[in-house]
C-alpha cells in the first residue's frame, strides 16, 4: 500500500479523537457562561488543529528515520496538548 494512503488512514482515525475529546469534556465538565464556553470550544479547536499538524510532521520525520516508537509516543502525547488551555483556564477560575 502506498504510504501516503497509509498516512491519510492514521490521520483518519486519529483526527476525530484528537478533536473531540477536549470539545466534549468542555461539554460535560463546563460550568462556565455560554459565551465563555465557546470561545474555550474555539481555542482547543485551534490547539487541536496546531498540535495536530506540527505532530504528524514530527512522526512522519521519525517514522521516515525508522524511530517508530517514538513517533506513536509523539502522537499519544500531543492529544493532550489542547487540554493545557482548558487546565490553565479552570486553574483561574478556581485559584
Amino acid at each position: 500500500m502506498d504510504d501516503a494512503i497509509v498516512w491519510i488512514i492514521i490521520i483518519a482515525f486519529y483526527a476525530p479523537l484528537h478533536y473531540l475529546l477536549p470539545v466534549l469534556v468542555l461539554f460535560i465538565t463546563g460550568t462556565e457562561a455560554d459565551e465563555v464556553r465557546w470561545r474555550l470550544i474555539r481555542g482547543a479547536l485551534v490547539d487541536s488543529s496546531l498540535s495536530m499538524c506540527m505532530a504528524f510532521a514530527v512522526v512522519i520525520a521519525l517514522f521516515n528515520a525508522g524511530w517508530i516508537f517514538t513517533a506513536m509516543l509523539i502522537l499519544l502525547l500531543s492529544m493532550f496538548y489542547p487540554f493545557v488551555r482548558i487546565l490553565r483556564h479552570r486553574r483561574e477560575i478556581s485559584g
